[in-house]
């Protein structure tokens, strides 16, 4: 067993957050355009990513049993996740949204919003 590198828990929150079919922007939902792959995200969004592990932030930290469990690994990644839609007029528009992720010591990512 080791522990997931900071790569692999920004890669695990933006593979999670491209695979979904809509995500929210101000309080609406769009079709988002996916992107091809991480690393063309991280080209264009190079300081989009930063992992919270432990220092006070606006996001309550986790119990103790569900790190113990590896149900969460501590650790909280705050994406500014640059969303890219169609607008009403079909024309296609960028919108950066925060996300609140979990990673548990597996790898797997869990919402936290």
């Amino acid at each position: 067993m080791r522990y997931l590198s900071d790569e692999e828990k920004i890669r695990s929150v933006f593979d999670y957050q491209n695979a979904r079919s809509r995500l929210p922007i101000n309080f609406q939902y769009y079709d988002h355009i996916k992107y091809e792959s991480f690393d063309e995200y991280i080209k264009e969004n190079p300081d989009c990513c930063r992992i919270n592990t432990g220092e006070a932030s606006e996001v309550a930290s986790s119990n103790f049993v569900d790190r113990i469990f590896g149900f969460n690994s501590g650790d909280v990644i705050f994406t500014d996740f640059q969303v890219r839609y169609l607008d009403e007029n079909g024309k296609q528009t960028k919108q950066v949204v925060r996300f609140y992720n979990r990673v548990q010591n597996c790898g797997k990512t869990v919402t936290w919003y």
